[in-house]
C-alpha cells in the first residue's frame, strides 16, 4: 500500500505587521525569529512545508535599523525563506500632535504583493493549505477568491501577537484561526551565528536582539 503524498503548506507573512506586533511586546530578542522553523511547527500530521514567503520593506532613512533589517533578511534567506520587497513613499498627513500636516512615510506594494502571490500560488497548486500571518484586513479579497475558486484548499489565519481583535473581519472569514504567542516565538529564534546549508557563516545576530541574561 503506497504512502499518500504529504499535503503541501505555504505560509505568507506580512513582515511590517509582524514586526510592529513584536515591537509592542517590548522584548527585542523576539525579533530574531526563524520564520522557517515557525512554519515547520505549524504543520499538522501528513503535511509538508512547501514555502515560507516573507513580504517586507527595508527602511532607507535610519542606518542602524536598515543594517539590522538587512542582517535579518540575510539570516532568513539562509534558512530557506523567500523574500519579496516593497518600498516606502513619502506622504503628508494631518498630525494631531502639532495640528498641521506633517511628512510621513508609507509602505507601498506589500499588501498587493501578498494578495497577488496568494492567488497566483493557489492557481499554480503551490499549496493545499495556506497560512496567512497578518492582521491586515486588506487581504480579505485574496482570501475570498481562494475560498471561492478553490473550496478544497484549507486556509489558516495566524494573527500576530496581540492583534487578533484588531482584525476580526479576517476571523469572521477564516474559521481556522489562532494568535501567535510570544512563547512560540521564543522557541523559534535564530541562532546567534547563522549558517547556510553548506555550513558557511552568513551573519551574526545584532546585539540589540540578544536575549535577556544571554
Amino acid at each position: 500500500m503506497s504512502t499518500p503524498e504529504p499535503k503541501k503548506v505555504a505560509i505568507y507573512i506580512d513582515g511590517f505587521n509582524l514586526y510592529h506586533a513584536i515591537h509592542d511586546l517590548k522584548r527585542p530578542h523576539l525579533k530574531w525569529l526563524n520564520l522557517f522553523t515557525l512554519g515547520t511547527k505549524l504543520l499538522r500530521d501528513g503535511e509538508a512545508l512547501e514555502k515560507v514567503h516573507f513580504f517586507t520593506t527595508v527602511v532607507d532613512w535610519n542606518a542602524p535599523k536598515r543594517t539590522r533589517h538587512q542582517t535579518y533578511l540575510m539570516a532568513l534567506a539562509a534558512k530557506g525563506v523567500k523574500i519579496s520587497h516593497g518600498n516606502f513613499k513619502k506622504a503628508s498627513r494631518h498630525c494631531s500632535q502639532h495640528d498641521r500636516h506633517c511628512p510621513f512615510r508609507e509602505e507601498k506594494q506589500t499588501d498587493v504583493a501578498i494578495g497577488v502571490q496568494i492567488v497566483a500560488d493557489a492557481f499554480k497548486g503551490t499549496f493545499e493549505r495556506m497560512i496567512l500571518l497578518t492582521a491586515d484586513t486588506d487581504q480579505i479579497p485574496a482570501v475570498e477568491m481562494v475560498k471561492r475558486e478553490f473550496p478544497n484548499k484549507d486556509i489558516t489565519w495566524l494573527a500576530p501577537p496581540g492583534r487578533m481583535q484588531q482584525a476580526r473581519e479576517l476571523g469572521d472569514l477564516i474559521t481556522d484561526r489562532s494568535e501567535l504567542s510570544s512563547g512560540m516565538i521564543q522557541n523559534c529564534r535564530l541562532p546567534r551565528v547563522v549558517m547556510d546549508a553548506q555550513q558557511n557563516i552568513v551573519c551574526s545576530m545584532p546585539n540589540e536582539y540578544a536575549a535577556p541574561n544571554s
